[in-house]
């Protein structure tokens, strides 16, 4: 079935009122805390004061983005990060959506909490981001299915508003026990989840290790891409999916090699300038997502400032960078392998670099019983394309 912007709007405003009311009467009982956003004056200003003192370096010609961020697009977005963007107004619409944290294995974890208010249950799904993203990438794709499913969105362990993890090894699949008590203590017992980046390895190993909990999972990323079995000849479709990918690994990963190896090197420079910190994420943005020569025409301005945001006035950028180095570091417990057998659905958009063809996929999952070929999208799906990623994340689970 499908879901039209109108239908879903309307539907998902109806239960808005409902929902936020039902929850936050139950939550205290339960350690779970209405969370409401509340940054002050004195630190958006301190914000401006700093990229007003950027110290900006020679670029003595013009390379557009062949050698990182370029230069022209990052001090128009800072000037507009100064001048015209509103943290404060942004705060507020925030705010009306509902927030939450409540504590997992003494570590505080922050959480949309999207509920409707029938009697009978509805189906929840968990959606999870990756890096560089934050739970912003969901919101404008969770109001859209919010009508239908409960969801629960958190910020990942050291993400925005979860707290650093005060420990070493949090690797992702330790994110997927966090994540997996969460719904335990909001009294899911069976679910399913969405993911990509991060969340989709995430979601790949609560697959693994928890089997029976996860109803179905549902994708946009997959890095694992097992050869074909002996005898069996690639396809040209495989053939070039893999040049593809080893192209992106040779000349786009270095974050991924120095994010796993000296994160805290670099979170030095990241969590002292606030345009040092546009930079590193903005080119993500750029590189990773399908656009024209306009990155504006893809994301507004003021998506991915709130983004570069919250990352900036939460201070977590080295805890959010350390998921990669955890994973890295990660020796006496190994990632589960093996064959996924949870009913699975990838949506594959065009500009993913990590969006393998069905054949390649169905040597991951026993049990692809959904496959699409989105027509446009990158790696950032449901910011980039709400409708079409919400669309396809109703039709699979629908279906379960």
């Amino acid at each position: 079935m499908r879901l039209t912007r109108r239908k879903l709007l309307k539907t998902s405003c109806a239960v808005a009122g409902s929902f936020l009311a039902g929850v936050r009467r139950g939550a205290a009982q339960n350690g779970v805390q209405p969370f409401r956003i509340q940054f002050q004056k004195s630190d958006i200003d301190d914000l401006h004061r700093r990229i007003e003192h950027t110290r900006w370096p020679e670029i003595a010609f013009e390379t557009g983005w062949s050698a990182g961020t370029n230069a022209g697009v990052l001090r128009e977005l800072a000037q507009y990060w100064r001048q015209k963007y509103d943290w404060f107004a942004v705060q507020d619409e925030l705010n009306k959506l509902p927030h939450f944290r409540t504590s997992i294995n003494g570590d505080g974890l922050h959480f949309m909490h999207f509920r409707g208010n029938t009697s009978g249950g509805r189906f929840p799904i968990l959606l999870l981001h990756g890096w560089p993203g934050s739970f912003v990438e969901f919101v404008d794709g969770a109001k859209l299915l919010s009508g239908r499913f409960d969801l629960v969105v958190p910020s990942l362990p050291g993400f925005v508003f979860s707290d650093a993890p005060k420990s070493p090894g949090m690797h992702g699949g330790k994110v997927g026990e966090q994540v997996h008590l969460l719904m335990s203590k909001l009294g899911y017992q069976r679910y399913g989840v969405q993911g990509g980046d991060w969340g989709a390895i995430i979601g790949m190993e609560m697959a693994r290790r928890n089997p029976s909990s996860i109803v179905g999972l549902h994708l946009n990323f997959c890095t694992e891409a097992p050869q074909p079995p002996e005898g069996v000849t690639a396809s040209d479709q495989e053939r070039a999916y893999r040049a593809r990918f080893a192209a992106w690994r040779a000349t786009e990963a270095a974050y991924l090699d120095l994010q796993g190896t000296r994160p805290q090197t670099l979170a030095y420079g990241l969590q002292d300038s606030p345009v040092g910190a546009l930079a590193w994420i903005l080119e993500k943005f750029w590189a990773w997502s399908e656009h024209t020569d306009d990155l504006w025409k893809t994301f507004t301005r003021d998506k991915v400032l709130t983004n570069v945001s919250l990352y900036w006035l939460t201070g977590h950028i080295l805890s959010a960078a350390r998921i990669y180095y955890e994973t890295r570091q990660r020796q006496a417990q190994p990632a589960p392998q093996g064959r996924i057998t949870v009913p699975a659905g990838f949506a594959r958009f065009p500009a993913e670099f990590a969006a393998p063809p069905r054949e390649v996929l169905e040597r991951v999952f026993t049990n692809l019983t959904h496959y699409t070929e989105q027509p446009r999208g990158g790696h950032f799906a449901a910011m980039e394309q709400p409708e079409l990623w919400a669309n396809d994340v109703a039709t699979f689970f629908s279906k379960l």
